[in-house]
């Protein structure tokens, strides 16, 4: 409830919502916007103006206000031609530390793979399935962050997913995007 006590005009709520927040908006920034110091500088100012203007109703989810914020200012400072060039999959894996040498390089290559694979998806798709998956967002918070029906993001995605199974037909391939999938 730090966003009603920001609202109420507790400043160290204003810290905690900064601090919960800016690694991810980093991370999404940095994936929809090649150059990160102008994904730092637009996330700065949005919590500029976030703190000059607490006229934001109570009731609004703040991730999702937070991130398609976020995503207007990038559109303004003209988004780069490749948005999602450095997904880091590493951090949506779950494998423990105990893995052999050959788990390890087997997981390396499966993540490269699923890279290279990710990289070639449209542009659009590849950013629902970064939203949907990564960053956890529903359906309609992203059909609505990206201006278009609820249904053509469902499509996006079920496209997205559908490319990915069938350029990685094997076993071990499928099994990187389950876990991507499962993970959350």
């Amino acid at each position: 409830m730090s966003w009603v006590k920001f609202i109420e005009g507790d400043t160290s709520a204003f810290e905690q919502i900064y601090n919960d927040y800016v690694e991810d908006l980093y991370k999404y920034g940095t994936h929809y916007h090649t150059d990160h110091a102008t994904v730092i500088d637009c996330i700065h100012d949005l919590f500029t103006d976030l703190f000059g203007n607490v006229k934001i109703a109570k009731e609004v989810n703040i991730k999702y206000y937070l991130f398609a914020s976020l995503r207007r200012r990038l559109l303004r400072n003209k988004v780069a031609q490749d948005k999602f060039s450095n997904v880091q999959l590493e951090e949506i894996l779950n494998w423990s530390e105990d893995n052999s040498f050959e788990q390890e390089e087997m997981k390396e290559e499966q993540i490269i793979l699923l890279r290279e694979k990710f990289e070639k998806l449209p542009t659009r798709q590849r950013e629902v399935l970064f939203l949907k998956y990564y960053m956890d967002f529903k359906y309609e918070d992203i059909a609505e962050m990206m201006s278009i029906h609820i249904e053509t993001c469902r499509t996006l995605s079920f496209r997205g997913m559908k490319q990915l199974r069938l350029e990685l037909s094997s076993p071990e391939a499928l099994s990187v995007i389950f876990f991507i999938i499962y993970s959350q």
